[in-house]
């Protein structure tokens, strides 16, 4: 049997399929600067051996040929660099837009405060239940009402105390305030 391979990753990545085409395109130009140079040369050499002015009118040609193909790889990767700049800052958009945080941040520290907030968001919840269930003890309810009442305020503790348990693996200590 073959090896097994993750058919996802956890932090998305186009290197691989883009270091090819970069390459690729990385060739042609030194090779297209190198054409360009070598007629240049050449163009420069026959001039000066026949010393006419149609050679140096050649030569300036290819001189300014040159200048032009140098001028456009430099602005193509100057576009390149601020296109890539512009995806990543968009990537960063997306990942602070949706909620997330951006993966050079520690999660540890992220995840443990998260956990905090809602273990007091629950310790809240399960407060506010108590107050409810003593102030319900003071009125007249009685009968299927009372019992709907309870049976929800059971609920609600229920459902805090099962969140607060899943965020700490240690048992909750302390004391509650009234």
């Amino acid at each position: 049997m073959g090896t097994m391979r993750s058919l996802g990753s956890p932090t998305p990545s186009t290197a691989p399929a883009a270091e090819p085409a970069s390459r690729t395109a990385l060739w042609g130009t030194v090779i297209g600067l190198a054409v360009l140079v070598v007629i240049f040369v050449v163009a420069l050499l026959q001039a000066a051996n026949a010393n006419s002015w149609l050679g140096w009118a050649l030569a300036g040609i290819a001189l300014g040929w040159l200048l032009l193909a140098t001028w456009v790889v430099l602005m193509v990767r100057k576009a390149a660099r601020f296109g890539r700049r512009q995806v990543d800052e968009a990537r960063e958009q997306l990942r602070t837009g949706s909620g997330r945080a951006p993966t050079v941040t520690g999660s540890a520290a992220a995840g443990s405060m998260r956990d905090e907030k809602l273990s007091h968001s629950f310790q809240i919840v399960l407060v506010q239940s108590k107050v409810i269930k003593q102030e319900l003890a003071a009125l007249p309810v009685e009968g299927p009402e009372r019992e709907a009442l309870d049976r929800a305020l059971d609920t609600i503790d229920i459902t805090a105390g099962n969140g607060m348990s899943m965020l700490r693996q240690e048992p909750l200590s302390g004391t509650v305030v009234d």
